[in-house]
């Protein structure tokens, strides 16, 4: 695989004679179509050669032209398509101490017939530590899956097989971690697999159609949300609209987060007498996750104007002074308080699993109780919100169920000792992260590049990039704190709210978990209010989401989403009935 430097990819279409990739200008004419027979002209993808490729290293696998109705995607039949496959930048690699393993980028291209192509190109992003290539179809939190729609649409499998790796050397860790110990791999996953596909896409786009993409989209949660922020900053020239979803931007930061999280639960957690291992999903009952929610519900829903089960008003929610306190917090209804006085008991929960709560929200200290810090940012913990304890927050992530184990511990906190540790040591136990002695351990932001932090975003700015960024308030995973914080540090550094939100919005989204889930309106589009914004200039305001998981009346409803720093109030008639607080148009953003 070529060299893939930080900032050197400014220069490539200078350097590629062959095809124009990644939005070049193009000085001659436009390459002849393989075949007017687009079936032909798919399936002649094959015979391509490698010299015929921006990236020398690249091997086409199939290119086979999918009839109509074949196959279906969120259940809608997808049109006559060109399905390619191949892999980037084969090659032998680290895989333990003493193993080796195969590594290569591996994509997928779907391309729709040439009548039928609307000219954009999607980058649909993956999640976790990749591992398998996704079905570039072009799911994007749409209705129907843009393929189906005329975009040209690539996936890629972060550099690595789950299949090729040997994951014993890490058994103590989750499967598919075992690229960690090659540095190449590791670039990849962070961004050298996007960059490299991207420039191949483009290449065969060009090749099929004759012409390169008009317009070109990212779209990406979590991992790939974090890849997405890595496509604005550093390839800047490849995507005109990029979507960055609940981004996992600072993995070190984020790692320790979920540490702190899952060693909190751990504390108060009894131990399996069989395994002599923590069982976390019984620190928290249902009934303890439907109390402290009913609690922060009472402290916080009203302070929006309206007691509907989705706290709003965050910032108030969270203030240290008028905010929820579960360690005071007594209910107005029982006159009693949330934290036991005497015996634990079904109506209030024990001083421990308060303690428990507050170490969630406060993130970790040391034994000094001061704050720690990372790179000069604050280590952040979880907020307050109407869905912290729903099945898509902190229990799914730092409890887990019976036969699972909590999500934090087996992502991020899992990463941490392998891949976070300037020395790796995949057999430590991150729940015994020592927060007094082990900080020093952590690698720096300089000092990976998966860490995708900058907010010099000034070149995609210049040349008309658009991005939109969301991330829910109740996720388990990457706290919203970082990402309320680059976005704040965003308009420190270009002027203000205004003039930062002409080229980058951003939208918070109340009770929602990890890219979705929670009692929320976790269903949304911001794929077409960028198209718009890109190639019309309409800027978005508020984007109208909708949500059937309520777990009050109404159990569905649509609700703005707002454009930070405003968030949502009730404007509405007096909701005498559930028919107006499920409506979207009694809410406007403030």
């Amino acid at each position: 695989m070529q060299n893939i430097t930080r900032k050197s990819n400014y220069l490539l279409c200078a350097s590629i004679n062959i095809l124009a990739v990644v939005g070049c200008s193009q000085s001659s004419d436009p390459p002849t179509p393989l075949s007017s027979d687009f079936s032909v002209a798919c399936n002649s993808i094959l015979k391509l050669e490698a010299s015929q490729f921006p990236i020398q290293n690249t091997l086409i696998t199939a290119a086979n032209f999918i009839p109509a109705g074949t196959v279906t995607a969120n259940n809608v039949s997808l049109p006559d398509h060109c399905q390619i496959t191949g892999i980037i930048g084969s090659r032998t690699g680290f895989n333990g101490p003493t193993g080796t393993a195969q590594y290569g980028t591996h994509f997928e291209l779907r391309l729709p017939v040439r009548a039928a192509w609307n000219g954009r190109f999607m980058y649909q992003g993956g999640g976790g530590t990749q591992g398998s290539v996704p079905a570039a179809t072009g799911n994007a939190g749409t209705a129907s899956p843009t393929l189906a729609s005329g975009w040209a649409v690539a996936s890629d499998d972060g550099g690595h097989e789950n299949t090729d790796i040997n994951n014993s050397f890490t058994s103590s860790l989750p499967s598919g971690t075992g690229f960690y110990i090659d540095s190449q791999a590791v670039k990849d996953w962070a961004y050298g697999a996007v960059d490299v596909t991207t420039q191949t896409s483009k290449a065969i786009i060009s090749k099929i159609y004759s012409k390169q993409p008009d317009k070109s989209y990212f779209v990406g949660c979590s991992t790939s949300g974090r890849q997405a922020m890595a496509m604005s900053q550093l390839f800047p020239q490849y995507y005109d609209g990029i979507i960055a979803g609940d981004p996992f931007f600072l993995p070190p930061s984020i790692a320790l987060s979920e540490i702190s999280g899952v060693q909190a639960f751990k504390t108060i957690s009894p131990t399996d007498p069989v395994t002599g291992k923590p069982q976390y999903y019984n620190s928290f009952t249902s009934g303890d996750t439907a109390l402290f929610t009913k609690a922060v519900l009472q402290a916080c829903d009203a302070l929006d104007g309206l007691e509907d089960g989705v706290i709003d008003n965050s910032a108030a929610c969270n203030d240290p002074i008028t905010g929820f306190n579960p360690n005071t917090f007594v209910f107005t209804d029982t006159k009693l308080p949330l934290k036991c006085t005497a015996s634990k008991s079904d109506s209030c929960l024990s001083p421990a699993q308060v303690k428990t709560m507050v170490q969630v929200q406060s993130g970790p200290r040391n034994s000094s109780n001061q704050q720690l810090f990372l790179d000069g940012q604050a280590i952040s913990g979880y907020p307050w919100d109407g869905g912290l304890m729903a099945a898509s927050g902190i229990p799914s992530r730092d409890i887990g169920t019976p036969t699972t184990l909590p999500g934090n511990l087996t992502l991020g906190a899992a990463q941490l000792p392998l891949f976070w540790y300037t020395v790796p040591q995949p057999t430590f136990d991150p729940t015994l992260f020592n927060w007094d002695t082990d900080m020093g351990k952590v690698l720096t932001a300089m000092n990976s590049p998966a860490v995708n932090s900058s907010t010099d975003l000034g070149i995609f700015k210049n040349r008309g990039g658009k991005i939109l960024f969301y991330h829910g308030q109740s996720d388990g995973g990457p706290p919203i704190t970082y990402t309320v914080n680059y976005y704040n540090n965003l308009t420190t550094r270009y002027g203000g709210i205004a003039a930062t939100q002409y080229f980058a919005k951003f939208y918070t989204i109340p009770n929602m978990g990890h890219c979705s889930g929670g009692p929320s309106t976790d269903q949304f589009d911001f794929l077409s209010p960028l198209v718009a914004w890109v190639e019309k200039g309409s800027e978005p305001n508020t984007i109208t989401a909708s949500g059937s998981n309520f777990t009050s009346a109404p159990t569905t409803r649509t609700r703005p989403l707002c454009a930070y720093p405003k968030s949502v109030r009730y404007s509405g008639p007096k909701p005498t009935t559930t028919t107006s607080i499920a409506s979207a148009a009694n809410y406007s953003c403030i």
